[in-house]
C-alpha cells in the first residue's frame, strides 16, 4: 500500500521516497546498489516528464531539465568521483518538480520525512525454508 494513496501525485511522491530512502545512500552501499539507484532515478525522471507533458508550468519544466542534466553527469558506471553527488542533486531537483506540481494545486510541499518510517523498514534476511 502506498502511504500517499488518495493524494495528488501519489506515484511520484512514493517513487521519490523509495529512491531517497534507498540503500544507495548508506555508507556501506556497494556499486550494484548505486547503479540500481541511478537507473531508478532515470525512470523516476521519465515518469515526471510524462506528468509534465502538456502542462504549462515553466518552473517545473526548468527543474525537470536541471534534474535530467545533472542525472546524465552522474552515471556511476563511468567511475566519476562525483556520481553520488550528481545523483543526489538530480533527486533534489525531482523533489522540486513535485513541489512545483503540488504548489500549482495549492497544496503544501512534499515532505518525505513524514513517511520515513514507511520506507526505512528493517530488512529480513532471506532464508531457504521461506
Amino acid at each position: 500500500m502506498c502511504p500517499y494513496e488518495g493524494l495528488p501525485y501519489a506515484e511520484l511522491r512514493a517513487g521519490h521516497d523509495r529512491i531517497y530512502f534507498g540503500r544507495w545512500r548508506k555508507m556501506d552501499a556497494g556499486p550494484t546498489e548505486i547503479v540500481r539507484a541511478y537507473h531508478r532515478i532515470g525512470k523516476h525522471l521519465s515518469a515526471i516528464g510524462r506528468v509534465l507533458e502538456g502542462m504549462d508550468l515553466p518552473a517545473a519544466r526548468r527543474d525537470h531539465l536541471k534534474a535530467v542534466e545533472v542525472y546524465r553527469m552522474g552515471d556511476p558506471r563511468e567511475d566519476s568521483q562525483e556520481a553520488l553527488r550528481f545523483m543526489d542533486h538530480a533527486l533534489s531537483y525531482a523533489h522540486r518538480v513535485i513541489d512545483d506540481l503540488l504548489h500549482e494545486k495549492g497544496l503544501p510541499p512534499h515532505a518525505p520525512m513524514d513517511f520515513a518510517g514507511w520506507y526505512d523498514a528493517v530488512e529480513v534476511p532471506f532464508r531457504e525454508e521461506w
